[in-house]
């Protein structure tokens, strides 16, 4: 999965509260993408979605919904239609 463009914007619940966030997808350096996510200029979460298909936060501490609905929101703005 190479999900390497620049970076985009997403709309997603963190605490029950509709966020607007900054999303810049990297790669590690055995290729797995991964989500680096950004309020404003605070990196709040880095997620990526496991081969089972859920999202998993590698760093971070939001919380399981929080972590579903970003991933959810990257999901819909990388696939594509």
């Amino acid at each position: 999965m190479n999900y390497l463009n620049p970076e985009f914007y997403i709309i997603a619940a963190i605490d029950d509260k509709e966020r607007h966030i900054r999303v810049k997808p990297l790669e590690t350096t055995d290729g797995i993408s991964y989500f680096v996510c950004f309020i404003g200029e605070k990196e709040i979460s880095q997620l990526r979605k496991e081969v089972y298909g859920k999202w998993e936060q590698l760093w971070g501490a939001l919380n399981e919904k929080a972590v579903a609905n970003l991933g959810h929101a990257i999901e819909e703005k990388i696939t594509p239609t």
